[in-house]
């Protein structure tokens, strides 16, 4: 009899030297679990001795001020090697079975993403009111003349009121690669276009622009994905 090979997996969890202590008691990671410090390549300052950072293999630490935890997502994509990989941050963590990964095995699950957060007036809307509304259109354009097939989808999809938010996901490995190879070449279009600005938090546009984008993506490809959603903690 052919024994089932055991999958691996690690949910890398985002954090900074810059993160904020939290007012809770430490939380304590999953056994799955493992601290990633992004924005390695910012400073000289570790987090622990040891500690996994983002500037080593193919990355783009040094663009952490913009693109925020998707530095992670980026270097999870070209340098983690387990067959099941995710991203959740200091703060936020998928409140999770202890068998979760023997879940995702047994039901065909490729990803888990955050419960949908309803915003008003629709996600496009909700992006244009709390950012710079022009960014949003850039990103639109890019849709019409690089991904036109996708682009009356993505306008329909975009004018509802649910997204997965916090750039969160755990997902089968060649799964997360299809995501990233599609996301990237997005997020870094438009920030060739729009440049930096002065504003620091409406600077970090590409993460506000991916957390739409992720849930569209998979949302968008109907069955081709098997998706749940998990509720997440969150600590301040």
């Amino acid at each position: 009899m052919i024994m089932k090979e055991n999958k691996t997996a690690k949910i890398y969890v985002a954090s900074s030297i810059y993160d904020k202590p939290l007012k809770q008691e430490n939380y304590s990671l999953i056994k799955d679990e493992v601290i990633l410090q992004v924005g390695a390549a910012l400073t000289d300052k570790r987090i622990y001795s040891e500690v996994i950072t983002d500037d080593t293999g193919e990355n783009i630490s040094e663009k952490n001020q913009q693109y925020c935890e998707l530095t992670g997502l980026y270097w999870i994509w070209k340098n983690a090697k387990e067959d099941y990989v995710g991203l959740v941050h200091y703060r936020r963590h998928f409140l999770l079975p202890d068998d979760w990964l023997e879940k995702m095995e047994k039901n065909g699950i490729d990803v888990i993403l955050p419960v949908p957060l309803y915003v008003a007036p629709c996600v496009a809307g909700n992006y244009k009111e709390r950012h710079v509304a022009s960014d949003w259109e850039i990103l639109m354009e890019y849709f019409q003349k690089n991904l036109s097939l996708e682009y009356d989808m993505a306008l329909e999809f975009f004018n509802e009121g649910l997204y997965s938010p916090c750039n969160m996901l755990i997902a089968k490995k060649t799964v997360f690669d299809e995501l990233c190879s599609w996301l990237f070449p997005i997020l870094d279009a438009a920030a060739k276009r729009i440049g930096k600005r002065e504003d620091k938090y409406q600077n970090r546009y590409p993460g506000f622009m991916a957390e739409r984008l992720m849930t569209y993506f998979f949302e968008g490809r109907g069955r081709q994905y098997h998706v749940v959603y998990a509720n997440k903690n969150f600590f301040v």
